[in-house]
């Protein structure tokens, strides 16, 4: 069954449509343009003032229910055109109309105005036309193109390329120089080509604007409504550059001047190239450095000469002298003399007369020490740098400073180290080398050699099955390698890394770390990456691998083995209901009964989600199918989770190899197809594959690309189901039933594509047409319902509420008059979601139907979430009553809850009077079925209509 759900704004108060239409006219009667509304017989349905002013036509006689011919024959009275061309014209002008595209024409009234027309077709019939006089935009071009031929003399003789637009972003004018500019075709930028137009050429010549041709036409435009001056630059299609600058004209065009600035902009990027070296240089300079003209004033200084000399960057602009910047300094307290500033000078005036560039040594009041040069430049003036020697000094003290924190790092580090010279004797090691193998202080010491050391590590026990000299001989071995890494595995479970490194003048430093937890780490990390996290079973990644080794034991040693794939039934209603923490633990419980139920050296894997897979050996089928019916019975009836009882089930698609494949992914294709099957069986199965499976995946595989297109190929139609009350045996409303006749299948059953609309998404358009088709041809019926199905997909797409507010407002028909119909099966997907989202179309005014009742097993509980308009009494329940006690007694139940509930019943599928009488003796209030007609197509709905009409009438 289909569901297509859609809502509109509630029932508006009786005055609403009044008022509405009272302020669309009077918003109409204050536009500058002339509008008049046709409808399909092409008569007025509205007209404004500004239409019968601009042809100075009688309001009493063009007015609503006035034709288009009375309207041209009134017209032609006035003056407006020769009456003897009343015929031709409204011939033409009605053709034209029922081409059913709009159209665009001007008339010149004897008056002399000159008035556009635009006639556009409308959606649901008739048409409309907007008039406006444009007797002064035609003089204003005409003297535009007198303007613009004085200019073009002017123009062609510009040194730049100009080109300039109207208010409407068309070519006014265009000198050559544009043309040879860009190399264009005059044939095609021309007085009167559109922006755009132009744009489209001048890109397709290869000139490069920077962006695509409509956001380049976009972004002018935008420009041109807010005033915006705008300079751009563009590339040729040559690689030069050109600059575009734009001027807003008054009348709301533009003038744009272009300019070839190729060579300018190389000069100004290498002049700014320069600059940015020059000053990131200087930025970056550990020296501070300063520049001064040959009168001792300041050009320019850096950011580390003003932090030495405690300066701001005020205080050292262009211009200041050398003897202002020391006073300066002295008074910001970087350093103090016994010299004055003026002194200073002189020291510095007479050292640069020499050429004297040695080093003057300054203490600075923070206990740095700087050394400034005066170095003479040629031109004249001086570079003056200033550089922190104080880390200099400080070099020889803090050396001997490290030997001493070398010491005590060395024997303080996690790591033991052993530092060898050349013969492999000790130079230094650390005393966590030693407590790492539990070696005597006072053997190893320097000048010990490594040999001995082993010996005495072997002595020790900590290398169980070698002797020291074994050890030594492969140690020298390794070293003859190079630099290597190895590991020491120690007779007391602990790992040791040993790095060895050269060092440059002979030698080897060995470092030592102990990796024993980072191993464990290692494994750990190992394992989880081919185990599932939650089950701790194999993942997909070692599933596959066990299957290729089992595939290739098959095919070397013979034999057989099953592959299982599981898929849990209901699982996410688990999660929904109970939450992901019970779902969890549901999971952890299928994978205990898994393992429990395979053989030891069968494979169980979860390969994500509720998806889980064992492989099997053993005499197949037979094995494989025992396992299945076992395990689809045991995981059938799972233990209470969160104290609730839960429902749940399996499903097994099972393939064998050799005889479905020794290829993994071919037989894991195989299992997937038999677990499709499976779960169309109703769930709770298990299925073998069968080669016909894989016809029938293409099958579907082919219906599947056939419903992609099947809308937009028109292939869909509606048929409409009547509805009866049984009290008085009339006609309700009609349920709306989806039917697809494809070019070469021809009638598909519902049953076939709806499902499959349902699990590729196809569903949410397909159900949107439904909705605004059944409510279009809905608003043209006398007063009845009509019912639509959502699909529970629907509700999981966003924005279902504002589309059935959208189809009802577009079809004009009244919220009251749309019935949604609503499975269980959306609810139980999200009951909470889904119960907000019917509340929301509640509001709208249309009413809510539960469809299929009786099906699932927690239907009484929505109906205690949400008062339902309608329960319908699902068919199987009906087609039934005569063969089985159970059915009689759930549709007495179920007429018996609505009636309690004040609920209307409506018993689906009823086909002969004797299910009449039946249901009607339960209590049902309504019925639809065979019995009162098959569904008929929205053409036949108003003959229907008055068949059962005349029928109730008889009865």
């Amino acid at each position: 069954m289909m569901s297509t759900r859609d809502n509109e704004p509630g029932a508006r108060s009786e005055q609403g449509p009044e008022a509405l239409v009272a302020l669309s006219q009077l918003a109409l009667d204050h536009m500058e343009q002339g509008v008049c509304v046709y409808d399909a017989d092409n008569r007025i349905v509205l007209v404004n003032q500004r239409y019968l002013s601009l042809f100075d036509m009688s309001a009493e006689i063009v007015r609503i229910g006035t034709s288009y011919r009375e309207v041209l024959a009134h017209s032609a009275s006035r003056g407006n055109f020769p009456a003897d061309e009343l015929d031709a014209l409204y011939s033409a002008r009605i053709d034209q109309i029922s081409a059913g595209k709009p159209f665009r024409t001007e008339q010149r009234l004897a008056s002399g105005l000159v008035m556009a027309l635009a006639l556009k077709p409308l959606p649901g019939g008739g048409w409309m036309t907007i008039c406006d006089d444009v007797t002064r935009l035609a003089r204003l071009e005409a003297e535009l193109r007198v303007q613009t031929e004085r200019s073009q003399h002017a123009l062609a003789n510009m040194s730049h390329g100009l080109i300039m637009y109207d208010a409407e972003s068309r070519v006014v004018v265009c000198n050559d120089r544009v043309l040879r500019l860009y190399n264009l075709d005059p044939g095609i930028v021309k007085p009167g080509a559109s922006h755009s137009a132009v744009i489209e050429h001048w890109i397709s010549r290869g000139n490069l604007p920077g962006t695509s041709p409509d956001k380049f036409h976009d972004a002018r435009l935008e420009d041109v409504r807010t005033r915006r001056a705008k300079t751009l630059l563009v590339m040729r299609y040559d690689g030069r550059m050109v600059q575009a600058v734009s001027r807003f004209l008054p009348d709301g065009g533009w003038v744009t001047v272009h300019e070839d600035v190729t060579e300018r902009l190389q000069y100004e990027e290498t002049l700014r190239q320069q600059n940015v070296m020059l000053d990131a240089a200087l930025e970056n300079m550990a020296h501070g450095l300063a520049f001064f003209d040959s009168d001792m004033r300041l050009r320019v200084c850096n950011t580390t000469y003003r932090k030495i000399y405690l300066l701001s960057l005020d205080e050292t602009r262009p211009g200041t002298h050398l003897s202002e910047l020391i006073e300066r300094s002295m008074g910001s307290g970087a350093f103090s003399s016994e010299c004055t500033p003026q002194q200073l000078v002189e020291v510095a005036r007479s050292r640069i007369e020499k050429r004297d560039a040695s080093p003057i040594r300054r203490h600075m009041s923070n206990g740095t020490v700087i050394s400034v040069r005066y170095c003479a430049l040629p031109e004249g003036g001086f570079v003056a740098t200033y550089e922190d020697i104080t880390e200099r000094e400080r070099a020889i003290e803090q050396l001997r400073e490290q030997y001493r924190r070398f010491d005590a790092a060395l024997n303080n580090m996690s790591q033991g180290l052993c530092m060898l010279d050349a013969s492999l004797r000790v130079i230094v090691c650390n005393r966590r080398y030693i407590e790492m193998y539990g070696l005597s202080p006072q053997m190893v010491k320097p000048g010990v050699s490594m040999r001995e050391i082993m010996e005495h590590s072997c002595e020790l026990g900590n290398h169980p099955s070698t002797t020291g000299a074994k050890l030594y001989a492969d140690y020298v071995e390794r070293l003859r390698e190079g630099e290597h890494t190895l590991h020491r595995h120690l007779s007391d479970g602990r790992i040791i890394k040993l790095n060895h490194k050269r060092m440059e003048h002979g030698g080897w430093v060995v470092t030592y770390e102990d990796v024993t937890e980072r191993h464990k780490a290692q494994a750990r990390v190992a394992h989880m990456a081919r185990h599932d996290s939650l089950t701790d079973l194999p993942n997909r990644t070692l599933f596959h691998e066990k299957m290729g080794e089992g595939l290739n034991q098959v095919a070397i040693a013979g034999g057989a083995m099953a592959v299982l794939c599981f898929d849990l039934d209901n699982f996410k209603t688990v999660n929904d209901r109970l939450g992901h923490a019970a779902g969890d633990r549901l999971l952890r419980w299928v994978a205990a009964r898994l393992k429990e139920n395979v053989g030891e050296h069968d494979t169980v894997a979860r390969l994500g989600g509720d998806e889980f897979a064992v492989l099997q050996r053993g005499p197949q089928p037979q094995s494989a199918e025992e396992l299945a019916h076992r395990l689809v019975d045991i995981i059938g009836h799972p233990p209470p989770l969160e104290s609730q009882p839960i429902h749940v089930g399996v499903s097994v698609g099972i393939a064998i190899a050799p005889d479905h494949g020794l290829d993994a992914d071919e037989l894991m294709k195989c299992a997937d197809l038999a677990l499709y099957q499976a779960k169309a069986k109703g769930r709770g199965a298990y299925q073998l594959f069968e080669p016909e499976m894989e016809e029938e995946a293409r099958s579907r595989h082919a219906l599947e690309q056939d419903l992609a297109g099947a809308l937009e190929g028109h292939e869909f139609h509606l048929v409409f189901q009547p509805q009866m009350r049984l009290d008085s045996s009339e006609l309700t409303g009609f349920e709306a039933l989806l039917r697809w006749k494809h070019p070469s299948r021809g009638f598909v059953s519902p049953a076939e594509f709806i499902p499959l609309a349902e699990e590729n998404g196809l569903i949410v358009p397909i159900g949107e047409w439904v909705l605004r088709t059944a409510c279009a041809a809905a608003a043209a019926w006398p007063g009845v319902t009509v019912a639509v199905n959502l699909s529970p997909v629907q509700f999981r797409s966003r924005g279902l509420v504002a589309m059935v507010a959208s189809a009802l407002a577009e079809a004009g028909l009244p919220p009251q008059r749309l019935e949604l119909e609503v499975t269980e099966t959306a609810l139980l997907d999200d009951s909470e979601a889904t119960i907000d989202i019917l509340h929301q179309l509640r509001a709208l005014g249309v009413r809510v139907s539960l469809d299929d009742f009786g099906v699932g097993y927690s239907s009484l509980s929505y109906l205690r979430k949400f008062p339902f308009d309608r329960i319908k009494i699902d068919r199987s329940f009906v087609g039934t009553l005569g063969e089985s006690p159970e059915s009689v007694a759930i549709v007495r139940t179920i007429a018996s809850l609505g009636s309690v509930l004040g609920v209307e019943t409506t018993a689906e599928g009823v086909e002969t009077e004797e299910q009449l009488d039946f249901v009607r003796e339960c209590g049902c209030t309504a019925v639809q079925g065979y019995y009162f007609g098959k569904p008929c197509l929205a053409s036949e709905v108003g003959r229907t209509i008055e068949t059962l009409n005349m029928v109730r009438r008889v009865a």
